[in-house]
């Protein structure tokens, strides 16, 4: 091997490391933030010996110049915001050995298509993929112990709780009898979402859980008034909240938007 190839290739794990600020905790490298000039980043799996175990709070957050992120086997957790806002982020691929996904993770990654969660993921927080405008299928390997997903669409294992809706499915939903929570922001920011049916299962609500759903003309109750009212519908401003004759607890409006009788 000629010399200067030598060399290269021995700086090669330098220039990679140059690209990160690293903090370190019990013998173990978590990245603290992103300095590089964005584009194609593989995350290293070793820095000085030690190997890089988590990518902190808002680590890449705001890199717009980021194209596509590879995540080591090493690293096990990914904090709240570490992607938030890369805008041109396409492609995202998560090491065997991720546990946990924090909240706002990905939020307004605005590229991103899809999106694949490993089996060895137990701990996701509060709306990790939101205003995702392109997002169409949040993907979870079957043998995730924890959550799961349907038609694209993230859930625990059992489906009682609605975590994330992709935010570029279009068209109308209907969501599964098993569903009793609907996370708050789960559906943040579903611009293509034209119509939404809640079963008479769903009793528990969270802050914000349409808000900005732009398209959303038509939302159907097949049960009595959950009241969980607040603040549910922000900005949704064609929204019409449909409940079935016989059902209880309906006045004129519901989360601000207007009611009306429902004969399916």
């Amino acid at each position: 091997m000629k010399p200067l190839t030598l060399l290269l290739l021995l700086a090669l794990p330098v220039v990679v490391q140059a690209q990160f600020t690293f903090t370190t905790n019990d013998g173990a490298i978590s990245i603290a933030k992103y300095t590089g000039a964005g584009g194609a980043v593989t995350i290293p799996d070793m820095v000085k010996g030690l190997p890089v175990t988590a990518i902190g709070t808002n680590a890449f957050f705001g890199c717009i110049s980021l194209s596509s992120i590879t995540i080591p086997k090493s690293i096990t957790s990914v904090g709240d915001n570490a992607f938030s806002y890369c805008l041109r982020l396409a492609s995202v691929t998560f090491g065997k050995n991720i546990t946990k996904i924090g909240s706002g993770a990905f939020f307004d990654c605005i590229n991103l298509p899809d999106v694949t969660i490993p089996a060895s993921v137990t701990s996701i927080g509060n709306n990790p993929f939101g205003s995702c405008s392109q997002l169409t299928a949040i993907t979870v390997d079957e043998l995730n112990s924890v959550y799961s997903s349907v038609d694209g669409v993230l859930f625990n294992k059992s489906q009682s709780k609605l975590i994330q809706y992709p935010g570029g499915k279009a068209g109308p939903y209907t969501i599964p009898q098993s569903v009793t929570t609907l996370d708050g922001c789960s559906f943040t920011a579903c611009t293509g979402l034209t119509s939404v049916t809640i079963p008479k299962t769903v009793t528990d609500m969270g802050i914000g859980t349409f808000h900005f759903c732009s398209s959303l003309k038509n939302v159907y109750f097949k049960g009595n008034n959950p009241g969980l009212d607040w603040d549910l519908f922000s900005s949704d401003s064609k929204a019409t909240i449909n409940y079935l004759p016989g059902t209880t607890g309906w006045g004129a409006t519901f989360g601000g938007r207007p009611t009306a009788l429902w004969k399916p």
